[in-house]
Parts: structure tokens; C-alpha cells; sequence
């Protein structure tokens, strides 16, 4: 019973009724001080209200038609700093990915322990891309502006392995 588990549950009665996209965010993660005892709270916190909104699609019969994606905005250093926390990282971030044609227990890529090149990376284009394909969207879609000009909604390609129809 907390803000993001409430998040949860609304996003889920949401979807119920038809709306197609929801976010729900859990703000705190800017851990560049004290990095592992904000962490345990906020996972803590992610993890029940993750759980139980997977829970709850599955058993209504909602997870194979819904796409849960699981993210923050900006990755994280692999190593500590001196304050114990975490700095940014514009060479990699974690993201989860179920439900829909989502195939189960896949993993891409490994950020390492401090290199600055990720193994298998994946583009942000293509995870929106793989996102777009798993909810029947072609992602290569132009629409247009007032102003009349185009904008494709991803540049990206889906990733084939992530998905089971491919």
C-alpha cells in the first residue's frame, strides 16, 4: 500500500477499460550518494507493485495482450563512487520487457562491471521499435504534423528475438 503499488492497480483497472497506454513512475533512483540503502527501499517498493501488477494481468487473462516495460530515463555507473552511490551513464541501462508476444526469459547485452562498451547493445530506437511491433504497430508509421511535416514514430527496428511472432 504505497503510491507506486496504488500506481499499479490503477494502471491495471485502466487497461481493463480500454486505455491503451499508462504510465506509472517511482521516482528516487538519482542515487549518486548512499547508493545501496536508497536502492533497497525503491526495490523494495518496485518489485511488490511490479509483481502484483503482473499478477493481476495474468490472472485476468490481460497479459497476453498487454506490454509492460520496465525503465528508468538514464543509466547508472557499473562502479561505486566515493559517496557509495551511483553517477550517470550514457553507455548503458536496464530495462524489463513482458507481456503480449514478449518471449519470456530472454536476456541482450551485459553493461560489465565499468567498461565503456556494453556487449550486444541495443539501440533506444529499437527497444521503442520492439515496443511498437509487440503492441501491433508498425513502427515505420509516418503521421504529420499540423505544419505538414512528417515524423515516423520510430527510426528503429524491432528485435526479432525479443519478440514470439518472429
Amino acid at each position: 500500500d504505497n503510491a507506486f503499488g496504488r500506481g499499479c492497480l490503477t494502471a491495471r483497472r485502466l487497461v481493463e477499460r480500454g486505455v491503451r497506454c499508462v504510465e506509472v513512475t517511482l521516482d528516487g533512483w538519482d542515487t549518486h550518494i548512499n547508493n545501496f540503502a536508497v536502492t533497497a527501499g525503491l526495490c523494495d517498493t518496485l518489485d511488490r507493485g511490479l509483481a502484483a501488477l503482473v499478477r493481476d494481468l495474468v490472472e485476468r487473462d490481460m497479459w497476453s495482450s498487454t506490454v509492460v516495460l520496465c525503465t528508468g530515463e538514464f543509466g547508472r555507473t557499473p562502479i561505486i563512487n566515493a559517496a557509495e552511490g551511483r553517477d550517470h551513464w550514457p553507455h548503458g541501462f536496464s530495462l524489463a520487457i513482458g507481456g503480449g508476444p514478449v518471449k519470456g526469459g530472454v536476456v541482450i547485452g551485459d553493461t560489465g562491471q565499468g567498461s565503456n562498451k556494453p556487449t550486444d547493445p541495443v539501440a533506444v530506437q529499437d527497444v521503442c521499435a520492439t515496443v511498437l511491433s509487440a503492441l501491433g504497430i508498425d513502427p515505420a508509421t509516418e503521421n504529420q504534423t499540423p505544419g505538414g511535416r512528417p515524423v515516423k514514430l520510430s527510426d528503429g527496428t524491432a528485435i526479432a528475438k525479443l519478440l514470439a511472432s518472429a
